[in-house]
């Protein structure tokens, strides 16, 4: 991991996504849901598509657990960016919980699927189409997610920690849920959202609870400190816009 290839696939990855979201920021309302949607459903489908490579050139295909079950956390922000997707103009409340959760629960889990990307440590090349496709969802559910943000479907305030906070109780009902299901059926552990042991071995204090914890933590302070920075930003636009008309007012005058 953090090789060269590493490196280059997240710089490149990068560069592209910034590209992406600049050019789908000129489209409008109606292009951004279309780019959210195209996204949304990209991201499955690279999923899946290692399924038809193992058939097509193996003829056989090996179908893991996160293939049929949310066994990871960007398994479930997966499907719901989809939901999110194709409910972006709607109103209410669970629909607002929805999308701030969808944002940053896809953009967190999307960095970490490729910063820290088990199948690319095992695997440390982009040769392995499973390593490839792993790395290229995690990009494409970043990309979904972030249009979310440049295209207004979303504020970032302080309150958004709680629409975290609940699709982390969320995160924590499904694992209990699959591994019980594992555990009744007497199949082998799946360690369904990481419930059952550490996702780091070498980090045996980064345990799920602290996980949960430090991500509401850090949602609180960087959705609070935007929220800080865009009122000053407003107040100063306003105080600048009092003070263009008190001077175009006084010239009239004069």
């Amino acid at each position: 991991m953090f090789n060269k290839i590493h490196i280059t696939y997240m710089v490149v990855s990068a560069l592209i996504s910034a590209l992406v979201i600049f050019i789908v920021s000129r489209f409008g309302k109606k292009g951004n849901i279309r780019a959210i949607k195209f996204f949304a459903l990209i991201t499955v489908l690279i999923h899946y598509s290692s399924l038809w490579v193992d058939y097509f050139t193996n003829g056989e295909v090996l179908v893991s657990p996160e293939m049929l079950l949310p066994i990871h956390p960007c398994n479930i922000c997966m499907w719901l960016l989809i939901w999110a997707s194709f409910t972006m103009e709607k109103e209410g409340r669970i629909f607002t919980v929805l999308r701030e959760f969808v944002f940053w629960g896809g953009c967190v889990c999307g960095f970490i699927g490729i910063l820290l990307n088990t199948n690319f440590d095992i695997n440390p090349t982009l040769k392995d189409y499973y390593v490839l496709k792993g790395l290229l969802s995690h990009s494409t559910m970043i990309v979904g997610s972030l249009i979310m943000l440049t295209g207004g479907f979303i504020k970032v305030r302080v309150s958004n920690f709680l629409s975290v906070a609940s699709g982390l109780l969320l995160f924590f009902v499904t694992g209990m849920t699959i591994n019980s299901l594992y555990e009744y059926f007497e199949l082998p552990p799946c360690n369904s959202m990481y419930l059952l042991k550490n996702p780091f071995d070498n980090l045996p204090w980064l345990t799920t609870p602290v996980i949960g914890v430090v991500g509401v933590l850090v949602c609180f302070v960087l959705s609070g400190t935007y929220q800080i920075i865009s009122s000053i930003k407003k107040r100063n636009g306003i105080s600048l816009a009092n003070e263009a008309a008190d001077v175009e007012m006084a010239e009239n005058v004069n």
